[in-house]
C-alpha cells in the first residue's frame, strides 16, 4: 500500500515532540473527565498535523467550559509550538 503523501520528516520529528509534550501534560491532569478531554483533544490536533479528519468524542457534562478552555489553549499553545505554520487553522474546533 502506498502512502498518500511522501514522508516528511520534519513533520514526524514534530509529531514525536508534540506527543511527548502533550502526553505528559495530560498525565498531569487528574479529574478522569478533563484527563480523557484532553486526550482526545491531543489525539484531534496530532490527526490534523497528519492532514486528517478526526471525529472528537461527546464532552462529559461533567467538565466546565473553563476546564475545557483552558485544556485547549495549554494542548493548542503546544501545537502552535511545533508546527508554527503547518496546518494551523486560526481557530482550532
Amino acid at each position: 500500500m502506498q502512502p498518500s503523501e511522501p514522508f516528511d520528516a520534519d513533520v514526524a520529528t514534530a509529531l514525536l515532540g508534540f506527543n511527548e509534550e502533550a502526553v505528559l501534560y495530560c498525565l498531569t491532569i487528574t479529574d478522569a473527565d478533563g484527563h480523557e478531554y484532553a486526550m482526545d483533544y491531543a489525539r484531534m490536533l496530532r490527526a490534523r498535523a497528519k492532514g486528517l479528519d478526526f471525529e472528537r468524542s461527546g464532552v462529559s457534562a461533567a467538565l466546565s467550559k473553563s476546564a475545557q478552555d483552558l485544556i485547549e489553549d495549554t494542548l493548542g499553545k503546544m501545537y502552535r509550538k511545533y508546527f508554527p505554520t503547518y496546518r494551523v487553522p486560526s481557530a482550532l474546533p
